[in-house]
């Protein structure tokens, strides 16, 4: 299935649709962003029936700034979501928008994994060349994988959810881009689904509105809504509530670290 990315917000998805695409990849990022997906916009893609992929990035090297900046972005870009109202079964895909030379690898590694914690309960994902996002999706196996074909050699990484195959100066993309009046780079995608894309028949979990009420008053960290509960944890959980209770909920006072969490 063949899909667009574009920096233009997207006027008339039906055209899209009529040109056989399936789907569209977008900017989720704050609001002073002019490329940033709207919320009337994500609703006349996935009203197309197109699926909709999110991706944050602010610079092109932000990852190599670490986990301070991934957590802070991670954070930014939940609470993006959440204003979209985007479902836990999506993933948001973080740039790496350059050619990382290999000292910046394990910067690169620390920014997503606290992106990815941060993001919760979103999936993350990874936006770059070849060799970065081989070498990411070899450390961090549950990234999902948005392969770029700039600085990629012309390989194709076998873990490529979607790839970009066609800049918007290649002429399928020029040739698109004058039925449609915007630029735009080329995609494929095998499994919209697999690819962590926001589906038009995606539904909100039965479970959302109680995971946002918990996570807000800082009871779960993590997310990790499916994972099942131990008797330590429920020990932890119990405890906290019954001695705690104005701590746990009282908004004036210092929110616990997390009730549910890794550590």
């Amino acid at each position: 299935m063949k899909g667009i990315d574009t920096c233009a917000r997207i006027p008339d998805a039906q055209k899209l649709k009529a040109n056989g695409l399936a789907f569209v990849c977008r900017y989720l990022v704050p609001e002073f962003y002019d490329k940033r997906v709207t919320a009337e916009e994500a609703a006349e893609i996935l009203g197309a029936g197109l699926g909709l992929l999110l991706c944050w990035e602010t610079s092109a090297s932000r990852a190599r700034d670490g986990a301070k900046a991934g957590a802070l972005d991670g954070e930014k870009a939940r609470k993006c979501a959440e204003a979209l109202d985007v479902p836990e079964s999506a993933a948001i895909y973080f740039a790496v928008d350059y050619v990382p030379p290999q000292h910046d690898y394990d910067a690169i590694e620390y920014y997503l994994r606290a992106a990815g914690v941060a993001c919760g309960p979103y999936g993350c994902g990874i936006y770059g060349p070849y060799a970065v996002v081989e070498e990411m999706v070899r450390r961090i196996p549950t990234l999902y994988v948005w392969q770029c074909v700039g600085g990629s050699g012309g390989i194709v990484s076998a873990s490529a959810d979607v790839y970009q195959y066609q800049w918007q100066h290649g002429d399928e993309a020029e040739a698109l881009a004058e039925i449609l009046g915007y630029s735009v780079d080329m995609n494929t995608c095998e499994d919209l689904q697999k690819a962590g894309m926001w589906l038009p028949e995606s539904k909100k979990p039965w479970y959302a509105d109680d995971m946002r009420w918990a996570a807000e008053r800082g009871l779960i960290r993590d997310g990790r809504p499916n994972d099942p509960l131990t008797r330590a944890e429920l020990a932890c959980v119990l405890r906290r509530l019954c001695e705690g209770s104005e701590d746990v909920f009282d908004e004036d006072q210092n929110r616990p670290s997390g009730l549910l969490s890794d550590d």
